[in-house]
């Protein structure tokens, strides 16, 4: 008698296993898996430059607007996979000394790895964590008396990024985000300014929102 109760409670263990498994599998199976998104942000970030004549180098603080273009596949119901495109706006200033006019822009392309704290198409919040790796292409050129100095660099990018998806519907998220962004320094010597550098690489800080569309 005893060994037909060991049996039939291993024959209900096990059945209660195979369900829950086939429960999970239908539950991920039923997720959207593709989806689409955009986000608008405002960049922070540090100079430093110093003129010809001066003793010592100057710091400029600046800010611009970023645009973020990803397509994610969702590898479960918390965890995501994506591919993202970077562009950071056109911004310049005057130097103190010279007058030299400095422009900067940006550009990079990412994959990413995100962590859903819960099923972001199941509850009404969602908090994010995520990192990334890719190429950033940061441009800075100086102009003085007509005369353009520029300089393109290719390198090596990481982020790291956390917000929340507050869900609209099922199939549409709007998402709040802070993104920590390292690109590659970028300097350039001219003969009006002795050295011009953009410290990028100490991180460029941006806070923006976002949609996210899922197929």
């Amino acid at each position: 008698m005893k060994k037909f109760v060991r049996v039939v409670c291993c024959i209900a263990i096990a059945a209660a296993v195979a369900a829950g498994t086939s429960y999970a599998e239908g539950a991920e199976s039923s997720i959207s898996r593709v989806y689409l998104g955009g986000n608008l942000s405002v960049n922070f970030k540090d100079f430093s430059y110093s003129d010809s004549n001066a003793s010592k180098s100057n710091d400029k603080s600046l800010s611009d607007i970023r645009y973020d273009a990803v397509a994610g596949y969702r590898l479960g119901s918390r965890v995501r996979a994506e591919a993202q495109y970077m562009v950071m706006t056109q911004n310049s200033f005057k130097t103190n000394s010279t007058d030299s006019t400095v422009e900067y822009k940006s550009r990079g392309v990412f994959a990413n790895l995100i962590f859903d704290f819960w099923d972001m198409q199941e509850a009404c919040v969602t908090p994010f964590i995520g990192a990334g790796a890719g190429v950033g292409s940061p441009n800075l050129n100086v102009s003085y008396k007509g005369i353009k100095d520029e300089v393109n660099k290719n390198g090596f990018s990481w982020q790291l990024q956390g917000g929340m998806n507050i869900k609209i519907m099922k199939s549409l998220m709007v998402n709040v985000k802070y993104t920590y962004l390292s690109l590659p320094n970028v300097k350039i010597n001219s003969s009006s300014i002795k050295d011009i550098k953009a410290e990028l690489s100490k991180g460029v800080q941006a806070i923006g929102v976002g949609l996210t569309v899922l197929i």
